[in-house]
């Protein structure tokens, strides 16, 4: 796929069983993950999760960075935070097994060696592993 403005509703990508969903550019994700420090900050989380209202927010804060766009909380924002979730998921999982670590200066993960790597999940490092590390999602769990 080419590449695209943020935003411009051009970035639409034909996936599986013929159903349409919006692909994320790298800005609109570091915008998105703002929006979420700001309404943290601002008092939207709570001990429980995110008060009722919050996807909208990030869609009013998404809309100042990005006007114009067809950006909207369901499905789009919504969408994008039950995949983080899921990959959130996924690495917690992952750190917990022994051997491997959390590296917060590089913001990567650290293995004790390529054979505990190749045990927990089944393949050799460097080989197509596209888990999005949210580093953001670490700090604030």
């Amino acid at each position: 796929m080419e590449p695209h403005a943020p935003g411009t509703g051009n970035d639409v990508v034909k996936g599986k069983a013929s159903r349409w969903r919006r692909s994320w550019s790298r800005v609109e994700e570091d915008a998105l993950i703002g929006c979420l420090i700001d309404i943290v900050n601002d008092g939207w989380k709570t001990d429980n999760g995110f008060k009722a209202g919050f996807q909208r927010e990030l869609e009013k804060g998404m809309r100042k960075i990005f006007p114009g766009t067809g950006l909207v909380a369901n499905p789009h924002i919504n969408s994008k935070i039950h995949v983080w979730k899921k990959e959130y998921s996924a690495l917690s999982d992952l750190l917990s097994k022994s051997g491997i670590g959390w590296n917060s200066t590089t913001s990567m993960i650290d293995v004790e060696d390529e054979g505990v790597w190749e045990a927990q999940t089944g393949r050799p490092t460097g080989k197509g592993d596209s888990l999005q590390v949210l580093a953001f999602l670490l700090e604030m769990a």
